[in-house]
């Protein structure tokens, strides 16, 4: 019958305790944005070194991409992240960069490639410096890759096609880098028109955590007969045991 007595105090103690916490308890409210950025600067860098002519380096141009026999045609785009000065309350969620694929059957006598499909566009990525710069072919470290390989040769419309770059675009936001860069390039040998009506975009999701707001607490007797009711309760159904 003790135990018995124990076990029904117990269940009011902690039915006290959580109705308490209820009541004590504090919010946390989320709030979620999102901010669609256009490159600060775009180009292109043919890396002739196959045939021992060095880099070509082609301002604002963002078309083609392209490995061949004799050469490898990537573009760039260099987002500025000045804007984000990400609070200890604030993340980012995701990143994603979008580009508009025009066609995966592109010939360039020049890279040594004729109408093949490259199977795969890969993304890398490197701090910027809102400068084109032919270094940056070799600066960029693999990201993530989307697979063209069942697309048509041409397509009929124009197709966005998206690479996660989560993890690379919060490194750059907590190290304070003013721009991160990236280049997509073919993985296989194949070319691709990346030219379309919208320009390269990186898409960026943050969410901000503000801070707890305490719920209203009722006035002490509130309380005080909240805890009694549950006390002549559990004394009721002591008594009917």
């Amino acid at each position: 019958m003790k135990n018995h007595y124990r076990k029904v105090a117990s269940i009011a103690v902690a039915s006290v305790g959580t109705a308490v916490g209820f009541i004590l308890g504090v919010t946390e409210a989320v709030k979620a944005a999102t901010f669609t950025l256009a490159p600060a600067i775009k180009f292109k860098v043919i890396d002739l070194n196959l045939n021992g002519q060095g880099d070509i380096v082609i301002p604002g141009n963002f078309d083609v991409v392209a490995k061949g026999t004799v050469a490898e045609a990537a573009a760039f785009a260099e987002f500025n992240l000045g804007n984000f000065s990400l609070n200890q309350n604030t993340t980012i969620k995701s990143a994603v960069m979008q580009i508009m694929l025009h066609s995966v059957w592109v010939g360039d006598p020049h890279i040594g490639i004729h109408s093949i499909n490259p199977g795969s566009l890969g993304i890398f990525g490197y701090v910027g410096n809102g400068a084109t710069d032919a270094s940056d072919f070799e600066a960029g470290v693999f990201l993530s890759s989307v697979d063209v390989s069942s697309f048509p040769p041409l397509l009929s419309v124009d197709t966005s096609i998206s690479f996660d770059v989560t993890p690379f675009v919060k490194q750059r936001a907590s190290n304070g880098d003013s721009f991160a860069g990236f280049g997509i390039r073919a993985l296989n040998l194949g070319a691709a028109s990346i030219y379309g009506p919208s320009p390269p975009r990186l898409i960026v999701e943050t969410t901000k955590f503000t801070d707890p707001v305490p719920e209203p607490v009722p006035e002490p007797t509130t309380i005080l007969g909240f805890i009694t009711a549950i006390g002549v309760a559990g004394l009721l159904k002591r008594k009917k045991a």
